[in-house]
């Protein structure tokens, strides 16, 4: 009988045991289900942020792309590669970029594009033979004085002193005023109007397209003929502006050689004559220098400004020197008024420069620099104390 409870008592434990056991595995089942129902809601949120994200780019690529592909009316009057091939009879000029630029603030859209000559191969080691290119520009403008304040800001030389330079100018009709300029390495076109200005620029430093090492003045000057390509690219795209225009710029340009030849001649005679009066002065002063020295008589020296110059290079840099002879009185400061004088004596720019603590008998010497962007035809200095 004994036995037969102990038997009871251990069944029981053992459902009781096995019991629990079920329980906690049951327990356990429901916690892994739920942890991994709220994994895959994190994975699904995941899923579907990578997802609207991956939708927001792509929407703005597909505005940028919109943005991009929205054409310039500018580029409608670029020539074309066929109306190239007709001027060079062959296929010999490619665009390879094109880009534009519109500032609504300032009234101003821009269109840039490079040509290249496909018939050429470019060394990238060595660089020996470097392919020659053609640049165009086409700037629409709405104001004269946004014009020259964004055109100030984007070149080194005005409008006016390009024009200045120019080995050859013209002027289709009233609306009209085009240049044209060469160096050994190539040229350029460019001609405004009172909408547009157009700029077209040659890079050939082998002169495979034309032949820009000639004199620019004499019998072997430079002519322009149908094969200069700057000017007949400038050309069309004033033909696409105004379809009524029908002329050859090149002949325009070319028949006002003479004008120019007479204007370099003469910049180069007065070139020559300010120097040769230049060096003249100088050996006068040296000349009476080494007499005061010889002599002894410091009165003798010539008090004030004394050797004065103002010499203006090719880029319209103008170098002012000279030195002021002090006398016996000493002087806490000398102003410097130069002025600059026309072919008609008129004065057309003022500049002043101090000298301070000059000593008795004090030699000073003073070097400047200034840059005007109107052609002057000599200066004058004047101290003031």
């Amino acid at each position: 009988m004994k036995n037969i409870i102990l038997f009871i008592i251990f069944s029981i434990l053992i459902a009781l045991s096995t019991q629990q056991i079920t329980f906690a595995e049951i327990e356990g089942e429901k916690e892994r289900a739920k942890a991994a129902e709220e994994v895959a809601k994190k994975y699904k949120r995941e899923i579907k942020e990578s997802q609207e994200k991956e939708t927001e780019e792509k929407e703005e690529v597909e505005i940028k792309k919109e943005i991009r592909s929205i054409p310039s009316k500018l580029k409608k009057i670029l020539p074309t590669e066929e109306k190239l091939e007709e001027i060079t009879f062959r296929t010999i000029w490619k665009y390879i970029d094109k880009q534009s630029n519109l500032d609504e603030e300032i009234g101003i859209e821009t269109m840039s594009a490079l040509l290249r000559d496909i018939t050429r191969v470019y060394d990238p080691i060595v660089n020996k033979y470097k392919v020659a290119t053609i640049q165009i520009e086409i700037i629409k403008y709405k104001d004269q004085y946004e014009l020259e304040s964004y055109w100030d800001e984007t070149t080194i030389n005005s409008i006016e002193k390009i024009f200045d330079n120019a080995y050859l100018v013209g002027s289709p009709n009233e609306n009209i005023d085009c240049m044209f300029n060469y160096s050994s390495k190539g040229a350029v076109t460019l001609c405004k109007t009172d909408e547009y200005i157009v700029q077209s620029i040659i890079f050939d430093e082998y002169q495979e397209h034309f032949s820009y090492n000639k004199l620019k003045i004499g019998s072997k000057k430079l002519q322009l003929n149908q094969d200069e390509m700057t000017t007949r690219i400038v050309e069309v795209i004033l033909k696409k502006i105004d379809q009524n225009m029908d002329y050859h710029l090149y002949k325009i340009l070319e028949s006002n050689i003479e004008i120019k030849e007479k204007e370099h001649t003469e910049k180069e005679q007065r070139e020559i004559n300010s120097q040769k009066n230049r060096i003249e002065r100088e050996k006068e002063n040296k000349v009476l220098e080494e007499k005061n020295k010889q002599l002894g008589i410091e009165k003798d020296k010539k008090y004030g400004v004394q050797n004065f110059s103002c010499i203006k290079d090719e880029f319209g840099l103008i170098t002012i020197s000279g030195q002021f002879n002090n006398n016996q009185i000493k002087k806490d400061k000398v102003v410097l008024n130069i002025l600059f004088l026309d072919y008609e004596q008129n004065i057309i720019f003022k500049n002043t420069a101090n000298l301070l603590e000059i000593n008795e008998f004090e030699t000073k010497r003073f070097l400047g620099n200034t840059k005007i962007n109107k052609s002057f035809s000599t200066c004058t200095i004047k101290a003031d104390y």
